[in-house]
């Protein structure tokens, strides 16, 4: 993995989707929260309450970036 990919993500609004085998019942598949920061091995997630979470890389099946609001959003206040 490029060690700068994340980068530019960095405090923007992420779900993170686990890999099948990290899924329990009853357990979500995802988590949503703020990429806080990351490292070759994991990353770590800000979720609402300000706490921060570790996820190893090999926990996870998918990192969903959610695009930053447009002009109109940030204006209005839509976002």
């Amino acid at each position: 993995m490029d060690d700068e990919m994340l980068e530019d993500y960095l405090d923007r609004a992420v779900r993170i989707h686990f890999a099948p085998g990290m899924i329990g019942a009853g357990l979500s598949p995802y988590v949503d929260g703020k990429l806080y920061d990351y490292n070759p091995s994991g990353i770590l997630l800000e979720e609402r309450d300000g706490s921060l979470d570790y996820i190893p890389f090999s926990s996870i099946r998918l990192v969903q970036i959610r695009p930053k609001p447009g002009l109109w959003a940030r204006l209005t206040g839509s976002a």
